[in-house]
C-alpha cells in the first residue's frame, strides 16, 4: 500500500488537454497539491500537458512508475490494467466508471479488471472512485480541487458524493485531514485492507468510514477490531432502513436484517456507529481536536438558563455525567457572580454577561478537580458582545489540559463568535445536544480502551459424526427443512439438553410416550415441511390424562391436514411440559459475515416484541454476558418481584453450543431454538423446539 500513498513517480493515463476533461484536472490537481515527486503525463496524441513531457502508452515511460492514475474511458481500462502489469506498476487508481455499477457488460469489464490485477499482483483501488489524497505527501490524485489542509482526520467512503461533502466540510469548520479515500467498487482495495494500512499511519489521529455494505465481513471485522483499539474508528453505514433481510423460515432470520447484522459486526468490532452525516461530522472533529478526556464530569456555563437545561437532558440522554463541583468552587462562583446567577451545574452567567464574566466561570470551573472538560453555551442577547466572548476562548485555549467544546446558538449574530472559534480550533456545535453527543462518544470509547481484551470463544466438542450423518441423509432426500426431532438429534449430539419425549404415529403410541414422560404433556405435530407449528394449530399444551390424549390427538393431525394440506405429516411429538422463563437462542448464516447469533425473549410473539440482540461467531465469554445483559427482559431473568433468578450459566452454556454447532457445520444456513425453557438457578434450561434449515455454503 506504500505506492498507494507515498509514490516517487506518477502517471496519469488518460491525461487530457482539456481543461474540463477528468485526465487533465486530476494532472492539474497533483501539479497544484505541490507533489514533489515524478509526474508522467500518458495521452498518444499529445507531446505536452502542463509544461510535462507526455508518452503514448504507461510501457514507453523510462522510469520505476509506483503509481498510475487511469482516466481512460471504461473499454479501455482491462488492456490498460495490463500494460501497468508489464512495466511493474504496483498501485493503479481507477477513476473511470461504467462498470458493474451500469450492469452486466460493465461487470464483465471489471472481472476483466480483476484478473489481470491478480496475473501482475498489483493494488488497484476503485474503479469508479474518486481517488486518493495524503495531504502530508502533498498528493491530490483526484478529480476533486476541494484539497484540504493537514490533520489528523483519515476518511474512507464508498461514495463519491460524500467526499465531495466531508471535503467541503472540512474547509468550513478549519480540520483537516492525513489520508481521503474514495474506494468505488472495491475491485481489489477495500475497507478492511485500508483499516489495516491507517491503524499503523501515525499521521491518522481518527478514522472515519462511509460504507454501504461489504464483501468480506470477518476480514472487516477483524481489522475493525484491531484498529478501534489503536485509535477511534467512526462508521456511517447506509440503508439502516431497509430490511435487506432473505427469505427466512425462522424467527431468527426474519429478525436479522442486513442492518442487524452490521449493528452487530460494528459493535464487537469496538467500532462507534453514528447514523447522519452530520453525528460523523461531530464526532470527527472532536476526536481530532480535543485531548482525551480525564475522571469526573462535565461543567456546563451557559448565559441562557434554558440552554443548560437543553444540556443538562442530553448529558442524561447520552449517559455523559456532570460535573458536582467542589464546596470551593461554588463559594468561589457565589463571590464572583451576581447573586441572580446559579451556582452549581450548570452554570448560569445570566443573559447580561460580558467576556470577564465568562471568562471568571470558565476559570473556576475548569480549576475544579471534579471537572473533566466544559461546554460553553451561547444566546446571542442584546447585551452580550458575542466576538468578545468567543475571542476569551480562543485566547484560553490551550490553557487548560481540560478538553472544552462550545455552542453559540443562532443565526447571523451568532456566526460572528464562530467563525473566531474555528479558526482558534475550538470545536464548534450548533446545538448542546451535538456537543454532548460528541463528548459522550469520546468518553465511551476511553472507557472501553479500558476494558481487559475479550477472551477467546471457548470451544465447545460435540459428536459431529452424528450430525454429519443425519445432515448428510437430508441432503440425499433433497429436503431443506429438518424435523423437529432431526433438528433435536443435533443439539442432544452437542449436548444441549431437550424434555423427555418421543414420536407417536397412534393414539396407543402416544398414550404410552406419556405414561412413560408423565402428565401433563405437550403434544406436537411432527412434519419437516411445517416451521411455525402455532400458525396450523399444531401445538396442545396441559395433556392431563390418557383420555384427554387420545382425544387432542385425533384432533390435532385432522386440524393440521385441514390447515396445512401439502405438509407431510410424521404423526406427533409427545413431550414433558415444562414451566420457566422462555427464551429465543438462533443463528442464521449471513454472506459475508457468517453465523449470526440471536438472543432475546422466547415464545409465539417474539417477532412482535423484538427484544432481542445479535453477535457473531464466534462469541467469548464476554459477548455471551452482554447479550444476556442487554435485552430488556434481562430483570425477569435475574429475578424479578421476588422470583428466584433463572439459570443464566446453563442459558449462556446452550448460546456457546449452539455457536459452536454453526462454526462446525456451515451448510447450516438457519438453526434457531424456540423457547429454551430456563428453569430456576441450579435447574438447568431445555430446548423445548428445534428449527434447522440447510444449504450449501462456505462462511
Amino acid at each position: 500500500m506504500k505506492e498507494l500513498f507515498e509514490p516517487s513517480c506518477i502517471a496519469v493515463i488518460g491525461a487530457a488537454r482539456e481543461e474540463t476533461k477528468i485526465g487533465h484536472i486530476v494532472l492539474k490537481n497533483l501539479v497544484d497539491s505541490g507533489f514533489p515527486g515524478k509526474l508522467v503525463p500518458i495521452n498518444p496524441k499529445a507531446s505536452e500537458i502542463l509544461g510535462l513531457k507526455c508518452y503514448g502508452s504507461i510501457l514507453d515511460v523510462p522510469d520505476v512508475v509506483d503509481m498510475a492514475v487511469i482516466c481512460v474511458p471504461n473499454e479501455h481500462v482491462p488492456d490498460v490494467v495490463d500494460n501497468c502489469g508489464k512495466k511493474g506498476v504496483r498501485a493503479v487508481i481507477i477513476v473511470s466508471a461504467g462498470f458493474k455499477e451500469m450492469g452486466k457488460e460493465g461487470a464483465e469489464l471489471e472481472r476483466r479488471v480483476a484478473e489481470n490485477r491478480q496475473k501482475y499482483d498489483m493494488r488497484i483501488l476503485g474503479p469508479n472512485c474518486l481517488g486518493v489524497i495524503n495531504t502530508h505527501a502533498k498528493m491530490n490524485a483526484t478529480f476533486t480541487r476541494n484539497y484540504p489542509r493537514e490533520g489528523g482526520i483519515a476518511i474512507t467512503s464508498q461514495s463519491g458524493a460524500i467526499c465531495s461533502t466531508l471535503l467541503d466540510w472540512s474547509k468550513e469548520v478549519k480540520v483537516g485531514f492525513s489520508k481521503f479515500i474514495s474506494v468505488g467498487n472495491k475491485v481489489d482495495i477495500d475497507e478492511a485492507d485500508l483499516l489495516e494500512y491507517l491503524r499503523d499511519d501515525p499521521r491518522s489521529k481518527v478514522i472515519g468510514l462511509y460504507i454501504e455494505g461489504t464483501d468480506r465481513g470477518i476480514d472487516f471485522m477483524k481489522q475493525a477490531s484491531l484498529t478501534s483499539v489503536c485509535k477511534p474508528v467512526i462508521i456511517l453505514k447506509s440503508g439502516r432502513t431497509s430490511s435487506g433481510a432473505k427469505a427466512a423460515s425462522s424467527h431468527t432470520g426474519a429478525m436479522s436484517g442486513s442492518d442487524k447484522v452490521y449493528e452487530a459486526a460494528l459493535s464487537q468490532s469496538g467500532t462507534i456507529r453514528v447514523k447522519s452525516l452530520e453525528e460523523l461530522f461531530d464526532l470527527l472533529l472532536a476526536f481530532s481536536s480535543l485531548a482525551p478526556l480525564g475522571p469526573g464530569g462535565v461543567a456546563i456555563v451557559t448565559n441562557a438558563g434554558g440552554l443548560g437545561v437543553l444540556a443538562a437532558d442530553s448529558c442524561g440522554d447520552y449517559g455523559l455525567s456532570m460535573a458536582a463541583f467542589t464546596p470551593e468552587t461554588i463559594q468561589k462562583l457565589k463571590a464572583g457572580l451576581p447573586e441572580e446567577a446559579n451556582f452549581y451545574n450548570p452554570v448560569d452567567v445570566i443573559g447580561d454577561a460580558d467576556a470577564a464574566r465568562y471568562e471568571f466561570a470558565i476559570r473556576a470551573v475548569m480549576d475544579d478537580a471534579n471537572v473533566s472538560a466544559a461546554i460553553v453555551l451561547l444566546a446571542p442577547t442584546d447585551r452580550v458582545d458575542i466576538p468578545s466572548v468567543a475571542n476569551l476562548l480562543a485566547s484560553s485555549a490551550g490553557t487548560s489540559a481540560k478538553p472544552m467544546v462550545a455552542t453559540f446558538v443562532g443565526g447571523v449574530d451568532a456566526m460572528k463568535g464562530v467563525r473566531i472559534l474555528r479558526q482558534a480550533g475550538i470545536p464548534h456545535y450548533e446545538s448542546p445536544d451535538r456537543a454532548v453527543r460528541a463528548l459522550s462518544a469520546m468518553v465511551e470509547y476511553q472507557r472501553s480502551q479500558h476494558v481487559k481484551a475479550k477472551s477467546k470463544a471457548v470451544q465447545v466438542h460435540g459428536d459431529k459424526a452424528i450430525v454429519r450423518a443425519l445432515l448428510d441423509q437430508v441432503k440425499a432426500e433433497g429436503r431443506m427443512g429438518l424435523s423437529e426431532s432431526e433438528g433435536k438429534s443435533i443439539l442432544k449430539a452437542y449436548g444441549i439438553p431437550v424434555p423427555s419425549e418421543g414420536i407417536a404415529r397412534t393414539e396407543e403410541e402416544a398414550v404410552r410416550l406419556a405414561d412413560r414422560i408423565g402428565y401433563p404433556v405437550v403434544l406436537k405435530i411432527e412434519s419437516q415441511d411445517i416451521s411455525h407449528k402455532t400458525d396450523v394449530g399444531g401445538v396442545v399444551v396441559g395433556v392431563a390424562s390418557a383420555e384427554d390424549l387420545r382425544k387432542q390427538f385425533s384432533l390435532l393431525l385432522s386440524r393440521v391436514s385441514s390447515m396445512a394440506p401439502r405438509a407431510r405429516i410424521d404423526g406427533a411429538s409427545v413431550q414433558q411440559m415444562l414451566s420457566g422463563r422462555e427464551v429465543i437462542v438462533g443463528m442464521v448464516r449471513d454472506d459475508s459475515f457468517g453465523p449470526v447469533i440471536t438472543f432475546g425473549l422466547g415464545g409465539i410473539f417474539v417477532e412482535v416484541m423484538k427484544d432481542v440482540t445479535q453477535r457473531i461467531a464466534p462469541l467469548s465469554d464476554e459477548d455471551i454476558d452482554e447479550m444476556i445483559r442487554s435485552i430488556k427482559a434481562y430483570p425477569i431473568l435475574t429475578g424479578a418481584r421476588g422470583k428466584r433468578p433463572a439459570d443464566i450459566a446453563a442459558l449462556k452454556d446452550v448460546i456457546n453450543r449452539l455457536a459452536q454447532i454453526a462454526r462446525d457445520f456451515p451448510e447450516i444456513s438457519e438453526l434457531e431454538i424456540n423457547p429454551v425453557i430456563v428453569m430456576d438457578e441450579g435447574q438447568g434450561v431445555n430446548a423445548v423446539d428445534a428449527l434447522v434449515t440447510i444449504k450449501g455454503g462456505s462462511k
